[in-house]
């Protein structure tokens, strides 16, 4: 009989006293953390004068305890914001309003192995007759695409990351105009939605903080929201994102929502009835026939 064989019938033959007196569970190694990559700063705002250029720094920070470099490519491209709030990205060049003609960035590529950081620099030189008013770009930085020996009957999944660095180039002279152009507010499934619309007048991005009250009809407050930094409302556009919060009782409440667009003027306050209707009663159960 073989070593192995002899292993396995004396492990069969010692099971009960295992059960009577448990050996110590081995130590567990711990598995290594993949790469981990951040993106530092991730979001510029810089005013440069038309004439004028500045130059920063994006830093490339990779963590985990990985041991394989991450061969990374940095590109320009464009950004821009629903009315809604969500964010699409395009290519570079293509919104009316794109900084990217304005910027070179080094380097192009790059390699990074965990625990480092690279930095990208990027320089951006604004024409003498620009305009004033925001313009806006976005570096990306991604996975180059590994390279792949084609395998007869193999099938192959891949994972590609981006990440996202937002410029906001800023040309003086600045005008600072908000205004609430409409209020809404809701009870529905998911709680308590309050929908103002905000918009932009000026030259250059807001980012108003608000808030909101419920009151009952003897002028108690039920709800309250803090006051909290919206979404930024870009320059010439119009937002309606939704607050959310939970509901209140059964009623009828007024509610009073207040924004401070930041732009040198006075808070804006805004009110709109909100009902909460009564909870429907169940169905009543079918009687099945007999």
């Amino acid at each position: 009989m073989t070593r192995p064989a002899l292993s396995l019938l004396a492990l069969l033959f010692t099971v009960p006293a295992l059960a009577q007196a448990p050996a110590p569970a081995p130590a567990e190694t711990a598995a290594p953390r993949p790469n981990e990559l951040a993106l530092a700063p991730s979001r510029f705002e810089l005013p440069i004068a038309p004439g004028d250029e500045q130059t920063v720094v994006v830093n490339v920070i990779s963590s985990g305890s990985g041991t394989t470099p991450l061969r990374l490519r940095a590109s320009l491209g464009d950004w821009a914001l629903s009315a809604t709030g969500d964010m699409s990205f395009d290519k570079p060049g293509t919104t009316p309003r794109s900084a990217t003609p304005w910027m070179l960035y080094s380097p192009a590529e790059l390699s990074v192995a965990p625990g480092q950081t690279h930095p990208v620099r990027v320089t951006i030189s604004v024409p003498k007759d620009a305009a004033p008013g925001d313009y806006t770009a976005v570096l990306f930085v991604e996975e180059r695409p590994a390279d792949l020996k084609q395998r007869t009957n193999t099938k192959q999944l891949m994972f590609h990351f981006r990440l996202a660095a937002i410029f906001y180039v800023m040309v003086p002279p600045f005008t600072l105009k908000g205004s609430l152009t409409g209020l809404r507010a809701e009870a529905t499934a998911r709680g308590l939605e309050v929908t103002p619309s905000l918009k932009n007048e000026g030259n250059t991005h807001l980012r108003p903080v608000q808030s909101f009250q419920v009151v009952d009809g003897s002028g108690k407050v039920v709800l309250e929201q803090e006051p909290t930094e919206a979404f930024p409302v870009l320059a010439g556009t119009t937002t309606s994102q939704a607050l959310r919060s939970q509901l209140p009782a059964p009623g009828e409440y007024s509610l009073r929502y207040r924004v401070d667009f930041k732009d040198g003027g006075k808070v804006v306050e805004g009110r709109t009835k909100l009902v909460v209707p009564a909870a429907a009663p169940p169905a009543p159960a079918k009687k099945t026939k007999r």
